[in-house]
């Protein structure tokens, strides 16, 4: 954990400075030699200080929810709830939200902890009562079109006033809502305010998980 946290530090340092992430983190991965995952995790859970304050400002909880239209960035949230509630890796970032080290985005095949998962989601957005929720899914994710029906499905039978689609350009359609639900980086810089689902389900479950900020305050010592 030591030369984890001596990673954390220095690519922090390198950000901080202004250098290109995808070359900072590269470089220290490569200085550090750091397996796959400790690399998701500097590309993922690391950010300079005026990242983390843009997006520590976006951050809204559920009653920042109430009333208003909230898009869902699809995969990247279920991704990650599914990952919470397997007890994979996922951390919480030094920006505040929770992103998880699986990297499988593209790759995404329902799987035993989805159905909990989808049903989670819609508890917990039922729970924030929206004006009006929007999932989306890449189409070109192999079965988005499957997944979408079912969720649809779930959200007409939670009440709630919304619709689940698969199409192309989701980051795109995204701006265009109060709220956003995602952890992706270029979806938070572009939305107006951003919800974290997944912590939300973090603190039901009272999930205890890896806290980059501890790693940078005691990376010094």
């Amino acid at each position: 954990m030591l030369k984890v946290r001596r990673a954390v530090r220095d690519l922090l340092y390198l950000l901080n400075q202004g250098y290109p992430r995808e070359s900072a983190v590269n470089f220290v991965s490569n200085h550090y030699r750091l397996p796959l995952a400790e690399r998701h995790l500097l590309a993922r859970c690391v950010f300079s200080e005026r990242e983390v304050n843009e997006h520590r400002k976006k951050a809204v909880g559920l009653s920042g929810v109430r009333g208003r239209r909230l898009g869902i960035d699809g995969y990247n949230v279920l991704i990650t709830m599914e990952s919470l509630l397997m007890g994979k890796q996922v951390v919480l970032c030094n920006d505040g939200f929770i992103r998880d080290l699986r990297a499988i985005f593209g790759k995404y095949r329902a799987g035993p902890a989805t159905p909990r998962a989808i049903a989670e989601l819609i508890g917990v957005v039922a729970r924030a009562e929206p004006k009006e929720v929007v999932v989306f899914f890449d189409k070109q994710v192999s079965h988005s079109g499957e997944l979408a029906a079912e969720i649809r499905d779930r959200i007409k039978k939670a009440g709630l006033c919304g619709d689940a689609v698969a199409e192309s350009g989701v980051d795109t359609k995204l701006r265009g809502f109060d709220v956003v639900a995602s952890s992706d980086r270029a979806v938070i810089e572009r939305a107006k305010k951003v919800w974290d689902i997944p912590q939300e389900l973090m603190w039901l479950k009272r999930r205890r998980i890896l806290d980059v900020k501890k790693l940078i305050n005691s990376s010094s010592n």
